[in-house]
This record gives C-alpha cells, sequence and structure tokens, in this order.
C-alpha cells in the first residue's frame, strides 16, 4: 500500500448554519466565517502533518455570504508559502477559462512550484455561477465535448518544443502558433484529473485523456465505485488504452475521532446531506447508518477499515474533507494513527 496518498481539501468558503442547524455548505459545517489566516493555518497543517497534497475546488461564491476564494489565485499563493505538497484544482471549470490561457497558468505554475502541479480539470456544472459571472451555460453534451477539445488542446500546447507553438481547429477552441513556453516541469506534463461520473461521456473522457479519475462524494461508495470503475475500464477496452495507466481518487468526508459525543454532534450536524438545488439524483444520506457508507468517519481504527475497503478496489488518493475545521483534531488524529497504519 506504499503508493496511497492522504490529501487534504482546502475549506475556501465557510458552511456552517446561519441559524438553525442545516449547514450553508456540507463540506465545510462547522466553519462559521471565511478567514485567510484560518484557512492558510489548514493548508500548513497538512503540509507539516506528512499530506501529500492540497486541492482547492473551483467555484466562485459557494458558502456562506457566497464568499469564496478564487481557485487559481489561491493555488498560486499557495506555491509560494509550502514546499513539499503537491497543489492542485479539484476541479477547474473548464468553461470559466480558455484552455490555452490555462495551458500557460498550468506551465507557469508547475515551473514556479518546481513540478508540484496536479491540473484537475471538470465540464462545469453549477449554473447559478454561470448566470451571475455572465457565462453561458450549455447542455450537458456541449459542455463535455468542450473539455474533451480543451484537454486535447492543452496536451497540445504542453508538447511544443521552447520557442514552437501549438495550432488547433476544433469545433470549440481554436488556436494558431500559440507558444507554451517556458514548458511544465514534470515530464511528460503535470497529471491530468478529470472528476465527473456520467458514465456514457465523462467516464469515456477519462479513459481517453485523464491519468487521475476523481468521484465526487455522492458516488464514493464501494458499491458505486465498484461499478464507475469497471465502466472505465471498458471505455478503456474500446479506445484501446491500458486501464492500469489510470488512477482513481476519492474525494469525500472525514470524521476521525475517539470521542462519541463529538461524531454524534457532527453527524447531527452533517445530517441529512443538504444538496444544492442543482443536484438531481442523488443518493439520500439520512442517518448514521447511510453515512458510514459515504464518509470515513469514526476511530482511526474505523476510518482505517472504511480507506481499506476502498482500497480494495482500487482508490490510491484519498482526498480528504475534514469536517471538524476549523478545529484540527480529526485531521492530527488522522495522520497520527490512520496514514501510518495504512500507508
Amino acid at each position: 500500500m506504499s503508493d496511497l496518498r492522504f490529501e487534504y481539501n482546502i475549506p475556501v468558503f465557510a458552511g456552517a448554519p446561519v441559524q438553525g442547524n442545516d449547514p450553508v455548505h456540507r463540506d465545510t459545517p462547522a466553519y462559521e466565517r471565511l478567514d485567510w489566516d484560518t484557512t492558510r493555518a489548514g493548508i500548513i497543517a497538512a503540509e507539516e502533518l506528512g499530506f501529500d497534497a492540497v486541492w482547492a475546488p473551483d467555484h466562485l461564491m459557494l458558502g456562506r455570504d457566497r464568499a469564496e476564494y478564487e481557485c487559481w489565485t489561491l493555488l498560486s499563493a499557495i506555491a509560494g508559502f509550502t514546499q513539499d505538497v503537491n497543489i492542485g484544482s479539484l476541479v477547474l471549470c473548464n468553461d470559466y477559462r480558455n484552455p490555452a490561457l490555462v495551458a500557460k497558468m498550468a506551465a507557469t505554475l508547475d515551473v514556479i512550484s518546481e513540478g508540484r502541479l496536479e491540473l484537475g480539470l471538470g465540464a462545469g456544472w453549477h449554473d447559478p455561477e454561470y448566470e451571475a459571472y455572465g457565462y453561458t451555460y450549455r447542455d450537458d453534451f456541449d459542455r463535455l465535448m468542450r473539455l474533451d477539445e480543451a484537454i486535447r488542446l492543452i496536451k497540445r500546447m504542453w508538447a511544443t518544443a521552447p520557442g514552437e507553438g501549438a495550432s488547433f481547429d476544433g469545433d470549440h477552441y481554436t488556436i494558431a502558433d500559440a507558444p507554451c513556453s517556458p514548458g511544465p516541469v514534470q515530464d511528460p506534463h503535470p497529471p491530468i484529473l478529470v472528476g465527473g461520473t456520467g458514465e456514457e461521456v465523462t467516464l469515456k473522457l477519462v479513459a481517453r485523456h485523464a491519468d487521475v479519475w476523481n468521484t465526487d462524494v455522492f458516488n464514493g461508495d464501494v458499491d458505486t465505485l465498484v461499478h464507475k470503475t469497471g465502466v472505465i475500464e471498458d471505455h478503456c477496452a474500446t479506445v484501446g488504452r491500458d486501464p492500469d495507466e489510470i488512477e482513481y481518487s476519492w474525494d469525500g468526508h472525514v470524521i476521525c475521532t475517539r470521542n462519541e459525543a463529538r461524531l454524534e454532534e457532527l453527524l447531527d450536524l452533517m445530517l441529512p446531506i443538504q444538496f444544492e438545488e442543482e443536484y438531481v439524483d442523488q443518493a439520500d444520506i439520512e442517518t448514521a447508518a447511510d453515512a458510514r457508507e459515504y464518509f470515513v468517519m469514526g476511530t482511526p481504527e474505523e476510518c482505517a477499515a472504511a480507506i481499506e475497503r476502498r482500497v480494495e478496489v482500487g482508490i490510491t488518493k484519498f482526498q480528504c474533507w475534514f469536517i471538524d475545521f476549523p478545529d484540527h483534531t480529526g485531521m492530527e488524529l488522522f495522520a497520527d494513527e490512520v496514514m501510518p497504519a495504512i500507508g
């Protein structure tokens, strides 16, 4: 299990209830007010505790007061005050930035961070952000085809020799002799993570293009993981790719504590899961028994067992939302007792 990696999802928005018991956002239900010093302290703690990477979601207005840090600016800042952790986007919305510019931005950040960038990409889904910021929200298939072209364009730019330019003439994006110098440090390029679970198109894009597939927090139970990874393997056979070239990552909630009262307190805050209106056809997570299927939760021994069940079906990256944040107690216990027991 030496190839396992444990990674930290950065609280870039506060999600604690404004009033009553319903959190504004499920990922940060105990974080009451977005504060840079608090968020930064979590990142520093994660690096000091031995986490392998830190990841930032790419949204513009989630959480309390719709206050949220912009992903790429945040990653660039993190590169400056960390030394060892990889830095990644979980996941960058393709429609928010021109992919040719993303290729250039990513190459620059890979240079500045000395090869620590992991580029997570997705087709986008949060319609209210598109409307608020003036982006065009297209249908699902169109967004996915734009993502397909974007990944191909980015890889082409990264592959150009110093001083040369890349050209691409697609249905959605066109570039002509566009250089990407200096190129990325990593060879052949920074890992590309693709997030999403749609079986007909998204997972086929994973099979074609991704170095890493990332599930979302609602598809992280073992049975669903078995099914989704099986779909990816079938698509790999169709497109002629070795499925062993793709790594699988789990993105989900972690409650690590030996204090039963604290566990119940956090579960009372979390459950039932509060979905954004845009989510449809998601599994119900209403009870503690439901949560145990989707979360990594309980004592360190119970957390380790939950992780091992996912390792058995091929997961090697665990991107963790520590639900007790801004308290670091759960993260520290996880690092002290769970990570050594498994890694």
